[in-house]
């Protein structure tokens, strides 16, 4: 077994661990929503106000992973009724899963200007599945600091154990993120 390669690896990995940048995503300035498509009606459209989470930068390699958190508790819709729906054990299953989770692959510095498919994981009623996103490209220098960075994607529904009312829905949720973040903070 070699065992030369290790040390420098594991003290690189120590190293760009050291130099990481959090910053916190402000609420203020985050917004994520999603729609889906009745088959019979116009699309059915939901907003969630409330956003948390980190995004860490390598400050060496400028590479970046986030990690957000969104409230579905605080799910706004156009109808009570829908809000009922969207957060009932149908759904969201608000009751169980209050929050859903999204967690990046390392998104290097010249996508994030650029953009283009960035990978992660949605967790999603206690299920995780891979997901990739489309992120716009940057409007400004340092994106997420000086513009909000924006993405969006779908995810199949059913592939998160959201079988019900099939022949009445569309199996495709479309999402859309929207994050500023706050200046670094300490460890």
């Amino acid at each position: 077994m070699r065992v030369g390669w290790l040390l420098p690896s594991c003290l690189g990995v120590f190293v760009g661990m050291a130099s990481a940048q959090t910053h916190v995503i402000v609420p203020e300035h985050a917004s994520a929503s999603f729609w889906i498509r009745p088959v019979w009606l116009k699309r059915i459209e939901g907003m969630f106000p409330v956003i948390e989470g980190t995004a860490e930068r390598d400050a060496l390699s400028g590479a970046t992973r986030v990690d957000v958190r969104i409230d579905v508790r605080a799910l706004q819709m156009s109808r009570v009724s829908y809000i009922v729906w969207a957060q009932s054990a149908e759904f969201f299953d608000v009751e169980k899963h209050p929050w859903i989770r999204f967690r990046s692959a390392v998104i290097s510095p010249r996508r994030l200007q650029e953009g283009g498919e960035i990978a992660g994981e949605v967790t999603l009623r206690g299920v995780t599945q891979p997901v990739v996103f489309l992120l716009e490209p940057a409007r400004c220098a340092r994106p997420g600091i000086d513009c909000a960075v924006r993405a969006t994607g779908e995810v199949r529904r059913s592939a998160f154990g959201m079988d019900a009312r099939r022949l009445a829905l569309g199996d495709t949720v479309h999402l859309a993120f929207s994050v500023r973040l706050a200046s670094e903070r300490a460890p």
